[in-house]
Order: C-alpha cells, then structure tokens, then sequence
C-alpha cells in the first residue's frame, strides 16, 4: 500500500457520505476528488488531502 492508498484508507470512513479518490497526474502530481455519494460529478478537485478535508468541511456547513 503507497501512501496515497493509506490516505484514501484514512478518509473514507471519516467521510462516509462521499466518494472520495485520488487521480494520479504525470509525473508527480495527484488531485484528491470528492462527491457526495449519489451525485454523478466531482464536486471537490482539491491540491492535498487536507485541502480536501477543508472543502468537504466548507460544503457540509453550508449545505447545513
């Protein structure tokens, strides 16, 4: 298991109401993506997988 599948391991069952993944981007570059689960698109692109914890955090407030 590399660290971006650790990472994944982490986030999803802190985030079971979204899909979350990570595209791999040559050569080195990864975008972490999340969607509520249900929903046909990404509504997340997020730099690092702390951008992304504070992107679902800042939609599920407003959607609050």
């Amino acid at each position: 298991m590399d660290w971006i599948e650790h990472q994944l391991g982490e986030l999803r069952p802190r985030y079971p109401a979204w899909d979350v993944w990570a595209v791999r981007c040559w050569p080195n570059h990864v975008v972490w993506c999340a969607r509520p689960a249900g929903t046909p698109i990404a509504t997340i692109n997020a730099d690092s997988p702390e951008a992304l914890i504070a992107a679902i955090a800042e939609q599920e407030a407003t959607a609050a």
